[in-house]
């Protein structure tokens, strides 16, 4: 089974990492990163992730395609004509069209959620109108063979979903205590559902400033 991981400059690791570290675990598969270039590609985090393929030398038809998301990086390549194109042609062939955050927005320019319903940052959800999807304000959203979720750890929750889906629940089960997924966060604001107003404004203040909801819908539209 071959998971098809894009990376681009800045993209935040842990989008890629959280869902890429249960599909792994997956007896029998392996993982290809592809870029735009092969080589290294910086993280948000400062640590850089090589692509061992580019948008030409990628496989053909892989069984999961899967696109992390960030901050401005990811907003901004929303406009990269050869990513996007990348994305159309191997999405129309992929088992699986996964998206972590704003990765779904890169789906969504792509012309692969049209018709679907999708998840994605809070900080942007409701963008998603704009490239023809339904924007579902929930951890991990299929529809038919596409995954998408929320920000950032919801990479976690999306890679053992797929990983049941496609190991069966036995194995997802058994990789879920294997990585010892038992989150307890020490703080309870990790949604906006849940967050205190004080926490939500500092939060939006600086998340919105990077992705830009007016922006996305521009690009969208263009």
């Amino acid at each position: 089974m071959l998971i098809q991981a894009l990376v681009y400059p800045e993209f935040t690791t842990l989008d890629l990492i959280g869902a890429l570290q249960p599909l792994a675990q997956i007896p029998g598969s392996r993982t290809e990163i592809v870029a735009r270039e092969v080589g290294p590609n910086p993280t948000d985090s400062g640590a850089t992730i090589m692509a061992e393929k580019s948008y030409e030398t990628a496989s053909n038809t892989p069984d999961v395609l899967l696109v992390p998301g960030g901050g401005a990086p990811s907003i901004d390549i929303l406009e990269d004509d050869a990513t996007i194109e990348f994305l159309a042609r191997q999405g129309a062939t992929a088992g699986w069209v996964v998206a972590v955050c704003t990765g779904s927005l890169l789906l969504g320019k792509a012309g692969l959620l049209k018709g679907y319903k999708a998840a994605s940052h809070w900080a942007v959800i409701d963008t998603l109108d704009a490239f023809g999807a339904t924007p579902v304000h929930e951890r991990v959203v299929i529809d038919r063979n596409r995954c998408t979720g929320g920000g950032v750890t919801a990479g976690v929750d999306i890679g053992l979903t797929l990983a049941g889906r496609l190991a069966g629940e036995d194995m997802g089960r058994v990789i879920e205590l294997i990585l010892e997924y038992n989150p307890a966060p020490p703080f309870g604001t990790g949604h906006p559902s849940i967050a205190d107003d004080q926490t939500m404004a500092m939060a939006r203040a600086g998340v919105e400033e990077v992705m830009n909801p007016d922006r996305v819908r521009q690009i969208a539209n263009a």
